[in-house]
C-alpha cells in the first residue's frame, strides 16, 4: 500500500524561519526516516525487511541499483548537490498566466485602447516564431542585442493590429521592456519561497556538517537558474526578494558576481572597512562577514545562466554543461578544489518536458517534471526522449517544496538518473498509473 505524502512547511512560509533541520526521506509515496538506511535496533526485523521490499519495489530505483544492506558500504558517495531550476514556470509566472492581458494593459498606457487580448497573444506567439527562427537566442547569432530582439518583436506583434492611420506608439517596446523586467508582470508561484527557505536551511545543515558539527549527507549545496531567456531574469527575481550571487558568463562555467542593489547599506559597510582595514584586521574581517550577511540575507541562488548570455538553449547539452562546471567552480572557489572534486548529485526541476526533463537527462543531471496543481505525492511519469519509443523515467511534482524536503529521499531517483524506458503505440495502459508525458 501507497501511503500518502505530506509537506512539513506551509504555503505561507514566505518570511524567514528559524532554522529547521530537515532529516525526513522520501521514496514515491513512502514518507520515512533516516533509520531505514541502517537496520535501527529499535524496529522488528520483519517490518524493516518488508519495508526495504516495498522501497526496492518502487520504479524510482530499479533493482540493479539496491540499497545496501547491513555491513554493505556505498561507494563514492556524493556529497556535493546540485539544484537548478527553470525560471517562467517553475518559479514564477506571468500574471493570471495571460500573456495578451498583460500587453494589453502596457499597450492601453501608450494609447493603444480597442486591441483585444486574445489578439495580441495571437500575434505575439507567431511574431516571436518568426524572430526566434531568424534570430535565435534574442539575437546572439546574429548581433542583436536582447533589448533589440524585443523591440522587433513589439514592432511585429502590434503592426498588424494597429489600424494605418493609428501612429505606432514610441515608447511601447521601451514600456514593455521595463515592465518585463520586474515582478510587475509577473506573480511568484506559491511553493517558491518556501522552497528557497527550506534550502537555506538545508545549506546551514550541509555547512555544518563541512565543520564536523552535524553528520548529514551532503556538505555543499549550490543552487542555480538556467532560463531560456535574457538576463532580466535576474532583475525579477531581485524585484521578487530572490536575490542572486553571480552571472554564468560562458560555456566554461565562468562566473561574474552580480553587483549589490543596497547602496546605501554598501556605502556604510565600505566606509566602516576602510577605517578598520588598517587599525584592527582582526574587527575588519568580521565587518566583511557581517557585510556578506546583511547584503546576502535574501541570497537564494548561487548563479543564473541564461540562453541569450550563453548562445545555446535548453535543451541543448552546452548550456547545462555551462551551468554544472560554474557549479563546481563556485564550490571549488569558495570550500577549496578538494571539496569540489567529490561526488556530486544534480537534478534539474522546470515545466517542459523535453527542454527540462529531456535535456537535463541528456546532460547527465536528473529531470523533474513541475505541473503546477498537480497533488502533492502524485510522482511518476515517463517523458518522450528524442527517439521515438524511447522516454525517461521521471519525477513528477506539484509543489516546489517536495524537492527540497525530501532530498535525500531523491537520492534513490539518482541512481536510477538517466534510465530509459521504450513502449509501443498505444501502451500507455502498460505502465498503470504512470503517465506517458509528451
Amino acid at each position: 500500500m501507497l501511503l500518502r505524502r505530506t509537506l512539513l512547511t506551509s504555503l505561507s512560509s514566505s518570511t524567514r524561519r528559524p532554522f529547521v533541520a530537515y532529516t525526513s526521506t522520501c521514496i514515491r509515496r513512502i514518507h520515512i526516516t533516516r533509520t531505514l538506511w541502517k537496520e535501527p535496533e529499535d524496529i522488528d526485523p520483519k517490518t524493516y525487511a518488508v519495508l526495504r521490499d516495498i522501497i526496492q519495489q518502487t520504479s524510482i530505483m530499479p533493482k540493479s541499483n539496491k540499497i545496501p544492506q547491513k555491513g554493505e558500504e556505498e561507494e563514492g558517495e556524493a556529497t556535493n548537490l546540485l539544484i537548478t531550476l527553470d525560471a517562467l514556470g517553475t518559479l514564477y509566472e506571468i500574471k493570471n498566466a495571460d500573456l495578451g492581458q498583460e500587453y494589453g494593459r502596457v499597450a492601453k498606457k501608450c494609447g493603444l485602447k480597442k486591441l483585444s487580448d486574445q489578439a495580441i497573444a495571437k500575434s505575439f506567439k507567431e511574431a516571436y516564431k518568426e524572430l526566434a527562427a531568424s534570430h535565435p537566442n534574442y539575437g546572439y547569432a546574429t548581433g542583436m542585442t536582447p533589448k533589440e530582439w524585443w523591440e522587433q518583436l513589439t514592432i511585429k506583434t502590434f503592426t498588424p493590429l494597429i489600424p494605418p492611420t493609428t501612429p505606432f506608439p514610441k515608447t511601447l517596446a521601451e514600456s514593455l521592456w521595463t515592465h518585463f523586467s520586474t515582478s510587475a508582470a509577473y506573480s511568484i508561484l506559491p511553493g517558491t519561497l518556501p522552497f528557497l527557505w527550506i534550502i537555506k536551511d538545508l545549506k546551514t545543515l550541509a555547512n555544518n556538517t563541512r565543520n564536523g558539527i552535524t553528520d548529514w549527507k551532503f556538505r555543499t549545496i549550490t543552487i542555480g537558474v538556467i532560463s531560456n531567456s535574457d538576463d532580466r531574469v535576474i532583475d525579477v527575481l531581485n524585484s521578487m526578494d530572490i536575490a542572486t550571487s553571480h552571472r554564468v558568463t560562458s560555456l566554461d562555467g565562468e562566473v561574474t558576481e552580480i553587483p549589490l542593489k543596497s547602496l546605501k547599506h554598501k556605502q556604510t559597510f565600505r566606509e566602516l572597512e576602510r577605517r578598520l582595514k588598517s587599525t584592527n584586521k582582526k574587527l575588519f574581517k568580521k565587518v566583511a562577514k557581517a557585510r556578506e550577511e546583511v547584503m546576502r540575507g535574501n541570497q537564494a541562488m548561487d548563479f543564473v545562466v541564461t540562453s541569450c548570455r550563453l548562445g545555446v538553449a535548453k535543451p541543448q547539452k552546452g548550456i547545462f554543461e555551462a551551468a554544472r562546471k560554474a557549479a563546481e567552480r563556485l564550490v571549488a572557489e569558495m570550500y577549496g578544489g578538494k571539496e569540489a572534486a567529490k561526488g556530486w548529485e544534480w537534478y534539474h526541476v522546470g515545466d517542459n518536458p523535453k527542454e527540462d526533463v529531456v535535456g537535463a537527462y541528456e546532460a547527465g543531471a536528473v529531470g523533474i517534471l513541475y505541473e503546477k496543481g498537480k497533488d502533492i505525492g502524485e510522482t511518476e511519469g515517463i517523458v518522450e526522449g528524442n527517439v521515438e519509443g524511447e522516454g525517461y523515467k521521471t519525477m513528477v511534482i506539484g509543489d516546489m517544496r517536495e524537492v527540497a524536503e525530501f532530498t535525500e529521499g531523491l537520492g534513490l531517483l539518482y541512481q536510477s538518473g538517466g534510465q530509459k524506458v521504450t513502449w509501443a503505440a498505444g501502451a500507455d495502459a502498460k505502465f498503470g498509473p504512470q503517465r506517458i508525458i509528451r
